[in-house]
């Protein structure tokens, strides 16, 4: 990549908007902005740095828009170079016209994150923050933003940096006992060292655990909804997504197919799929639509099984029972608590909880089975780990140790080139040492313009 060029792009999403956003970066930012900028006081070329500037963007004589421009000097920038940044009126017309100025100026169009590739390569940020980045412009719920801006603003890279450091200690006693076996040196025995490492491999697997709570944050949570027919699935949907999404009337089997909605819960973006009941005669069309509910409830992190309790126990209830004995994670709601109960439950030991779907109470039961289904997380508070990049590489990090933990007694040349190995995979997740491949593969996920 050619660090040395000027770039620009539109950095806010396509369409109509109150604001948009050009980003221009490198050498000449300035000059490719400034040519066609009128300032209301002072000329364009003496501007100061991050100072906001209202004027107007003209194509030789003809005004474009009024636009607030800043410029930041290098390197006190996203990318550390020179920067600009143009707030016009959020017209795709106007951007475009705006965009092809600059670019008549010199500048190129940037490629899909390379605004932060720059801040990489820079060193601005290091690799997993900027991994951070893209997972905050991606974040689906309050959790998954929490868990980005940590990741963004270095928590998890501050957090294995630690673990560097203390690996790194415990490498200069082995190599030198290593490099000078007859002298006197002051080094730490094999028990402290063991004491070390135990204590870097409980720390690595703790971020391992972490990320299956972590990935929840960044995929979502799914969860089925199942039950016999007119149960309140449809209107349980409705009422968890606040809007009518699903059709509801008192005819038994009006959901035929599943029905999908996304929410919030718990700070977890949450994708809700309502399905067809179940019952023991169903017709051809119900029976596709029974197979695709089991389907479904068998994928699902977690299952709610909804139960009438204004009705007697029935076949029915049977078929939804059986079929909750050959799945994980489940709640088993009974609804309609605001009318008399007739639905006596055959599971003593099975817990249960009741709702009234029609006076939307009794669903905190359903907040607290997604935080038990994602477990000991806590956004915010301590590190998680949502990437599969990351997993990938602690889990490698950990089997290092432990395999220099067991090697230890064999020989210290044969624990420290282990102890190394886990160093130079740290280095892989900070980007200290990276390839092309993986810069491509991180960055091709950003839009263009960040």
């Amino acid at each position: 990549m050619n660090l040395n060029d000027t770039i620009a792009a539109i950095a806010t999403p396509v369409g109509e908007g109150g604001i948009g956003v050009i980003r221009v970066s490198g050498p000449d930012a300035l000059k490719a902005t400034a040519k066609n900028f009128r300032p209301l006081g002072k000329p364009a070329k003496e501007m100061e740095s991050h100072r906001l500037y209202f004027g107007t963007l003209l194509s030789e004589t003809e005004i474009i828009d009024e636009v607030c421009l800043v410029y930041m000097k290098a390197p006190r920038s996203y990318t550390r170079q020179d920067c600009v940044e143009i707030s016009c009126h959020g017209s795709p017309a106007v951007l475009r016209r705006a965009l092809k100025l600059i670019m008549d100026n010199g500048a190129r169009m940037a490629e899909p994150g390379e605004f932060t590739k720059r801040a990489f390569l820079n060193g601005r940020i290091n690799l997993s923050q900027a991994e951070g980045v893209i997972d905050l412009i991606k974040a689906r719920s309050e959790g998954a933003a929490t868990a980005a801006l940590q990741l963004m603003e270095g928590g998890l890279s501050a957090r294995i940096e630690a673990a560097k450091q203390k690996l790194l200690q415990i490498l200069s006693h082995l190599e030198a006992s290593i490099d000078f076996p007859d002298e006197e040196l002051e080094t730490a025995t094999d028990e402290q060292i063991l004491k070390l490492l135990d204590e870097s491999i409980h720390k690595v697997d703790s971020l391992v655990r972490s990320y299956e709570s972590g990935r929840f944050l960044k995929t979502g949570m799914k969860i089925a909804i199942i039950g016999k027919p007119n149960v309140g699935k449809s209107s349980l949907l409705n009422a968890l997504l606040e809007e009518e999404r699903a059709i509801v009337t008192k005819h038994p089997g009006t959901t035929r197919d599943l029905i999908h909605g996304e929410s919030e819960i718990a700070g977890f973006p949450v994708e809700f799929i309502d399905t067809a009941g179940l019952n023991k005669s169903p017709d051809e069309v119900e029976s596709i639509g029974i197979e695709r509910t089991l389907k479904a409830a068998r994928e699902a992190d977690l299952v709610i099984a909804l139960f009438d309790g204004s009705r007697p126990w029935d076949e029915e209830d049977d078929k939804v029972f059986e079929t909750l004995k050959e799945l994980k994670n489940l709640i088993a709601l009974i609804n309609k608590s605001d009318a008399e109960r007739k639905l006596l439950w055959p599971d003593a030991s099975m817990k249960i909880s009741a709702i009234s779907v029609n006076n939307r109470t009794g669903f905190e039961s359903i907040e607290e089975a997604v935080k038990m289904t994602a477990g000991s997380i806590r956004p915010g508070v301590e590190p998680l780990v949502t990437r599969a990049r990351h997993l990938s590489i602690f889990k490698r990090i950990s089997d290092d140790l432990k395999r220099a933990r067991n090697e230890l007694a064999i020989g210290r040349e044969i624990a420290a080139a282990e102890i190394w190995d886990a160093v130079e995979e740290i280095k892989r997740f900070t980007g200290e040492s990276y390839t092309e491949e993986v810069l491509s593969k991180i960055f091709d996920e950003f839009c263009i313009g960040k």
